[in-house]
């Protein structure tokens, strides 16, 4: 089954989210469309993660709807949505110390059948997501033996290998080091500008003026700031998601012969 980009936009109409009938956000609109990106920010326990669940499919809406394509997601097939949507998670611990190329072949497991074997066309799509991303030299490394940094791009590379139109993924940067930070999210602007649509969460506003993603800001149940990283990520926003003093300021990068914007927190 295959699903083209160009179909796969995400589109959220008044959509409110919660658990056992009481919301936890109301009224969310916005879209994001094939090649976009979208930064959901807030601090712990907003309800960042809630919405994130939502719009991924793993947590029905209390109202409003997900629409993906033009089709609700919750009304769509398993099968539909393995083919749409592949989630990359903040952690994964497997039972069993697989090779790295096994859990990224495990990324075709969802459009196959239960008791059908990876395919040559699978192997190769494994193959071709590793080498996309420049670790195949981890195929055949135990991936419980290899850094945090290369986990995460091995999870992402098994994303890639489903072959879905929009990736989705919790705090794709969290307990990397700066270096690692930086190779992933060099990565998901690769896979925008290839024209995947792209979702995720962050801790850390400066990830979405770095893509330039659309913004997503909690503030409150019933408060939202939606709009492009620029407008969205100031210091009056830092205040009010995350109670911190902080400013925009350029800084110039001297080997790209550019200014990039980026928020720089304060001690009080």
């Amino acid at each position: 089954m295959r699903i083209g980009n160009a179909d796969l936009y995400l589109s959220i109409r008044d959509l409110s989210c919660g658990y056992g009938g009481v919301p936890v956000l109301s009224s969310v609109s916005l879209d994001v469309p094939a090649g976009g990106i979208l930064c959901i920010l807030g601090r712990n326990g907003i309800g960042k993660t809630t919405l994130f669940r939502t719009l991924l499919g793993s947590l029905a809406p209390l109202s409003g709807e997900v629409l993906l394509g033009g089709k609700d997601l919750f009304r769509m097939s398993r099968r539909w949505r393995a083919a749409a949507i592949a989630y990359v998670p903040q952690s994964h611990d497997p039972p069993f110390a697989f090779t790295a190329f096994d859990i990224v072949l495990m990324g075709r497991a969802g459009l196959a059948s239960a008791v059908s074997a990876p395919s040559k066309e699978d192997r190769l799509r494994a193959a071709d997501a590793m080498g996309l991303l420049g670790i195949e030299h981890l195929k055949d490394r135990a991936y419980t033996k290899v850094s945090g940094g290369e986990r995460q791009m091995i999870l992402i590379a098994r994303a890639l290998c489903q072959g879905a139109g929009f990736l989705f993924l919790d705090e794709p940067a969290a307990n990397l080091d700066v270096s690692n930070q930086m190779r992933v999210l060099a990565v998901l602007r690769d896979l925008a500008a290839s024209g995947k649509g792209v979702v995720f969460t962050s801790h850390d506003p400066n990830h979405a003026l770095l893509l330039g993603a659309q913004v997503a800001a909690v503030k409150s149940k019933d408060e939202m700031l939606i709009g492009g990283a620029e407008e969205t990520v100031t210091g009056e926003t830092a205040r009010a998601l995350y109670g911190v003093r902080a400013e925009i300021v350029a800084v110039r990068d001297t080997e790209g012969a550019r200014d990039v914007k980026v928020l720089a927190p304060f001690l009080d």
